[in-house]
């Protein structure tokens, strides 16, 4: 059984790697939706996104400044943050946001969606601990109203 289970391990290995070898070859990607796209289509639809919404490049990565300035004030919120939090609620390594694309296949021309995963931002951390602060004192209900309803 182990052999028969070695045999099917390298069979689907080898498809694997034949697969990649084609993606390569044609200049293909995949998407997490599993949308495969020329890669210079994919970039030429990133470009397109970035021009339509005005984004600039800027020459140095500002996320050091951004984690200095969120350092200080953290430690001059002596109300909001307790001392023993403080070390808890600074990222380390704080990095810059990476940007993902995913297709909108349901969508005419199939435009991007840009997300951004922030939780190596520097910010990330004392915004979750303030999120959670600000829900527990304004206690808002979980309920939205997104139907307007009848009435009778």
């Amino acid at each position: 059984m182990t052999n028969r289970h070695n045999t099917l391990h390298k069979r689907y290995q080898y498809n694997i790697n034949e697969f990649k070898k084609t993606l390569q070859n044609n200049n293909l990607t995949i998407s997490k939706a599993l949308v495969i796209i020329d890669r210079n289509t994919l970039i030429k639809k990133v470009d397109n996104f970035i021009q339509d919404n005005n984004i600039k490049q800027i020459n140095k990565d500002p996320t050091e400044k951004y984690q200095r300035q969120i350092q200080q004030t953290i430690q001059r919120c002596n109300l909001l943050v307790d001392k023993q939090k403080y070390k808890y609620l600074t990222n380390i390594k704080p990095m810059a946001s990476k940007l993902n694309i995913y297709i909108k296949t349901h969508k005419d021309n199939e435009p991007i969606r840009p997300v951004i995963n922030n939780t190596q931002a520097a910010s990330y951390k004392i915004a979750k601990h303030l999120n959670k602060k600000l829900h527990n004192l304004l206690c808002l209900p979980h309920t939205y109203n997104t139907k307007k309803t009848k009435q009778v």
